[in-house]
């Protein structure tokens, strides 16, 4: 990548035990046509080869956790670490879909500086198919309520928009695109559309956080409703209503498949 005193794209990827995946994940982004972006890559606190393997890129800025933040405390690092104008998540376990992501993105933006670009993606693993953003489904009140995919990696975000907002993610929590995404989504003034795809996001990976559900995953759920409430009584809004309900919805289905595993267990005892 080219050293230049404006950095176009901050590409962050966050890594926790995933070997298997990272080095792709990586190449993805050094592999784009367009040159101006920096790759910032945060292990966190990995236990396999993740580390060693992330380490073999020598043209990529390396952060090393020494305690595990979760996927919100890495995002976080890599923000605070990040000179680009945009930034751009990636879970180390997805990629970039082609050479001509940054490229694209680039051009998209031109000359103009929104708050944030709604982005496509393609999904791969369990489900397969393409999300592309539309006028329709990039309205604010669809994307604080009706986005199936309210994740931060889905969005191009501009660096200033977020420092400027004091825009952060919870640290040691799962779901932490939760609160981030309602925040900041509330704050957008500025928006571009990328009708196509710039991540390819791997559903149902064995040992993820949205395939393993634990007692963890439950309280995380019940920290973020409980936050989400007392949003609601700062500034109630239907939106809102609805975005309460939905993680409500999430934690009762959540409780159930803990219960449905705890019985299927009894009844091989």
């Amino acid at each position: 990548m080219e050293e230049e005193k404006e950095i176009r794209f901050s590409v962050i990827i966050t890594a926790y035990n995933i070997e298997k995946y990272i080095e792709k994940s990586i190449e993805s982004a050094r592999n784009q046509i367009f040159k101006n972006y920096e790759i910032i890559v945060i292990d966190d606190c990995s236990t396999d080869q993740t580390l060693e393997r992330i380490k073999r890129f020598k043209d990529i800025k390396v952060i090393e956790h020494k305690e595990n933040k979760c996927l919100g405390g890495a995002r976080n690092s890599g923000v605070k670490n990040a000179i680009g104008e945009y930034i751009i998540f990636l879970d180390g376990d997805d990629y970039l879909n082609n050479e001509q992501v940054l490229e694209k993105l680039d051009k998209l933006i031109d000359r103009n500086t929104p708050d944030v670009i709604y982005l496509g993606f393609e999904l791969t693993g369990k489900k397969e198919g393409f999300i592309i953003p539309t006028p329709e489904n990039c309205t604010k009140t669809y994307r604080i309520a009706g986005d199936r995919y309210a994740n931060a990696w889905s969005k191009c975000w501009k660096k200033e928009f977020l420092t400027k907002n004091k825009l952060s993610f919870p640290e040691n929590r799962y779901y932490e695109d939760v609160i981030f995404i309602y925040r900041a989504i509330s704050k957008v003034e500025t928006y571009l559309i990328a009708d196509f795809p710039t991540h390819t996001y791997y559903s149902g990976r064995p040992n993820s956080i949205t395939t393993n559900v634990s007692f963890k995953n439950i309280h995380d759920n019940l920290y973020n409703i409980e936050e989400l409430m007392n949003f609601a009584h700062v500034s109630k809004t239907e939106e809102l209503d609805i975005k309460i309900e939905k993680e409500v919805q999430r934690c009762k289905e959540r409780l159930e498949e803990i219960y449905d595993f705890y019985k299927g267990n009894l009844n091989k005892a």
